[in-house]
């Protein structure tokens, strides 16, 4: 064989091996029938056409790569679930470092320097079984969201984040401020993606000057033996999935989006804000809470908000700040009812006064604080996927897994008349009452 033969036989086998290797490389980053098969439960009950169906619906939302991921995530998750389940053997329990709102000297021009960021994708199951219970027409619940539902008897058609964005805004114009917002929604195609930004520009942004909304991520919701469950509507079945958990929306805030160059915490940055608060966009506020926060977290890389309990009940259901040290690792952290024991519910205040406070999940942080490190993966008692099918654990990450990570953390201690959740319908007056008691009513009548 010539030189110019051989080179060119060579070359043949080259270029056949990459082809080899980019057929094999694309194979294995996109889903067919035989490899989707034993990864999703119950498989063998769709026809043909839905199985066809399943895998175009993998291969656009949660390919091989993806899938493969968010399985590692979830062991990683669970086994992160064990070890907290040992987080006090072993540890001293101590009451955490904390600060009365009394004793804190604010005002609405503490908040410079800060982002503020409303968690706005919860999908309000609860609030909505509610309304239809109540009466209302299922049609008027079709763009339904939990953020924006209208209060009752309140103004316009005002629900809590139009409330709070008016309160930013009021800030702003009244102190010559400009806080950016950041508002997270459910993942991209649900509800709260499609319907809130329609809705804040229909009111123009309240004025408001920067503003990014920011679609949360979503998991694949995994059977308790690491396979896909799903669901068929009208005929098709969709995999189920959920939103990334609380801390989900922190999370978010480090990516930077296929539109953007910035991520939320860099856009930030080029706004001059070094610290967040994260609020809940389903709640509503004295006006003092922002400021009160931002001021209490001007010394401290992350603040919890809490309430010190008179009572401390075994079956209380509420979060608790605590600190916990082991040899000479003391971090403060926030542990479920499960997790706790009775050294822990009899732990008081230096002054013999109060029990452990309880978590409200308002938080306050430095953003390097974030930039520097990721959430664990957080798994919680096992739910309901399908009724089909036995209960597994959702996974993602947990906002109160940001205090471990604070250097010199604190935990701000408040009034419980100081805010308000939306829960179910029954709220949605309490909400409305509240939001007049705060003096909000006015606020929001001069929003636009």
């Amino acid at each position: 064989m010539g030189v110019t033969g051989g080179w060119s036989f060579l070359y043949f086998i080259f270029i056949t091996a990459l082809s080899t290797f980019f057929e094999t490389g694309e194979k294995m980053n996109k889903w067919n029938i035989d490899s989707l098969a034993p990864r999703v439960e119950r498989f063998g009950l769709l026809d043909e056409k839905q199985r066809n169906q399943l895998v175009e619906q993998m291969n656009r939302h949660f390919p091989p790569p993806v899938f493969n991921w968010q399985l590692e995530r979830r062991r990683k998750a669970l086994e992160n679930s064990e070890k907290g389940k040992k987080l006090l053997s072993d540890a001293a329990q101590e009451f955490p470092p904390f600060m009365p709102w009394q004793n804190v000297s604010f005002s609405p021009e503490s908040l410079n320097g800060y982002g503020v960021v409303f968690t706005a994708g919860g999908e309000g199951e609860r609030l909505r079984t509610s309304l239809l219970a109540r009466g209302a027409d299922p049609h008027s619940l079709k763009d339904f969201t939990k953020a924006t539902y209208p209060l009752e008897n309140f103004f316009q058609d005002f629900g809590a984040l139009h409330i709070n964005l008016a309160l930013i805004a009021s800030f702003c114009k009244k102190n010559n401020l400009d806080i950016p917002v950041i508002i997270t929604t459910g993942p991209k195609g649900s509800i709260t993606e499609r319907v809130i930004p329609r809705i804040l520009e229909e009111k123009e942004y309240f004025g408001l000057k920067n503003v990014r909304i920011v679609a949360q991520e979503q998991r694949l919701h995994f059977t308790k033996d690491e396979k896909i469950a799903y669901t068929v509507e009208n005929n098709t079945p969709n995999p189920v999935t959920q939103p990334d958990e609380t801390g989900g929306p922190l999370m978010i805030l480090k990516q930077k989006p296929d539109t953007k160059n910035l991520s939320c915490l860099e856009w930030l940055e080029t706004l001059g804000c070094s610290k967040i608060i994260l609020a809940q966009a389903t709640a509503i506020y004295d006006q003092t809470m922002l400021p009160l926060m931002a001021q209490a977290a001007k010394q401290h890389d992350c603040i919890g908000v809490g309430v010190l309990r008179d009572q401390f009940p075994p079956d209380d259901p509420f979060g608790t700040f605590i600190a916990v040290k082991k040899n000479s690792d003391k971090k403060t952290c926030i542990i479920e009812q499960a997790i706790r024991n009775e050294i822990t519910r009899n732990i008081k205040d230096p002054k013999n006064k109060f029990f452990l406070p309880f978590n409200t999940g308002f938080y306050a942080l430095d953003c390097n604080l974030l930039k520097e490190s990721d959430l664990p993966d957080y798994a919680t008692p096992p739910k309901e996927i399908t009724p089909e099918l036995p209960r597994s654990p959702k996974v993602g990450y947990a906002a109160t897994d940001i205090l471990p990570m604070a250097n010199n953390p604190l935990i701000l201690t408040i009034d419980p008349k100081m805010y308000a959740v939306i829960k179910t319908a029954e709220d949605l007056t309490r909400l409305s009452q509240a939001a007049r008691d705060f003096g909000l009513l006015d606020i929001c009548k001069k929003s636009i």
